[in-house]
């Protein structure tokens, strides 16, 4: 009963990027630990507990084409060519309005801009609700195409208060109130980067799943953020995403960014289709439901009926 339940909703589901979304948390929890692995293959789908502001869905997510023309990142960042952290294989930044400033290891002005709370989209995930933010990794092919994902911190404030923090990560929460984190605080009393939670990505995966040459231009990766966490934030409010990776470079040098700009968008209400768009969703659930014993011809049967 299950099953069928699921399948039939997988055939209405492509009419609807929130009921589509609303079928990723059927599948259980196999992050071990603290460790959220994404690297084997086919789809992995897993809750992440935050250190703050709630649980939160990480998924692989192949869509094409995610070109930046396409995917409208609001935050670029890399590390090589400049860093913030003291190391080529570790990246950090926020978005802020890159056409006055670009901070840490943000670049490309046009793609890193602010983001207001009322653009974002609602999902709806097993009755709960949750914004979305894909991650489009550019890393090198073979062992290497791994990345670590080592922190994301977002917050909301009225006002833009980039240029109160500007490159300084101690004044990180100064950027507004903290709404969700993966690790809290930025880093542990030594001065080293807290990591209680990461994802292990590969950013190759999509060769292989998608027939793609792999690298920039095409999404690897998707965040559902639970929107209880922003409390009564104003639709005129900005929001502020951090995003740290690389640190596990230090442990598996597989794990550094070694290649071109990672970028992140947002899944917004006025345009949600780019990212995720129906086809690409659609591919990632089927994905899913074969790890349930579900084989290819009923997504071929779903699509029909559209």
């Amino acid at each position: 009963m299950y099953l069928n339940s699921t399948l039939i909703a997988l055939k209405r589901s492509c009419l609807s990027v929130g009921a589509l979304a609303g079928l990723v948390a059927v599948l259980p929890s196999t992050g071990l630990s603290s460790e959220y692995d994404l690297s084997p293959s086919g789809t992995q789908t897993m809750t992440m507990a935050g250190a703050y502001g709630g649980t939160a869905i990480v998924s692989d997510y192949w869509s094409q084409p995610a070109g930046t023309g396409v995917f409208k990142p609001f935050l670029t960042l890399d590390a090589n060519g400049q860093t913030s952290t003291g190391s080529n294989y570790i990246e950090q930044a926020y978005n802020a309005d890159g056409f006055k400033d670009l901070y840490l290891d943000g670049l490309r002005p046009n793609w890193n801009t602010t983001l207001r709370y009322g653009d974002l989209a609602t999902i709806t995930i097993n009755q709960i609700n949750y914004f979305a933010f894909i991650l489009d990794a550019n890393e090198p092919g073979g062992a290497k195409s791994t990345l670590s994902i080592d922190n994301i911190r977002i917050y909301t404030s009225s006002t833009d208060n980039t240029a109160n923090v500007a490159n300084d990560l101690t004044k990180l929460d100064n950027l507004g109130t903290l709404r969700w984190a993966m690790n809290d605080p930025t880093k542990n009393p030594n001065g080293t980067f807290n990591m209680t939670n990461w994802i292990k990505l590969d950013a190759g995966q999509e060769n292989i799943n998608m027939g793609s040459n792999g690298g920039s231009g095409m999404a690897d990766m998707i965040i559902y953020i639970p929107q209880t966490a922003f409390g009564h934030t104003a639709a005129s409010d900005f929001v502020w995403f951090y995003n740290l990776n690389g640190v596990h470079y230090s442990v598996d040098k597989n794990l550094g960014a070694t290649a071109g700009f990672e970028e992140w968008s947002a899944v917004k209400s006025n345009n949600p289709n780019p990212v995720p768009d129906n086809a690409g969703t659609c591919f990632l659930l089927a994905s899913a439901l074969s790890a349930l014993g579900v084989c290819a011809r009923r997504l071929k049967a779903s699509r029909r009926s559209l």
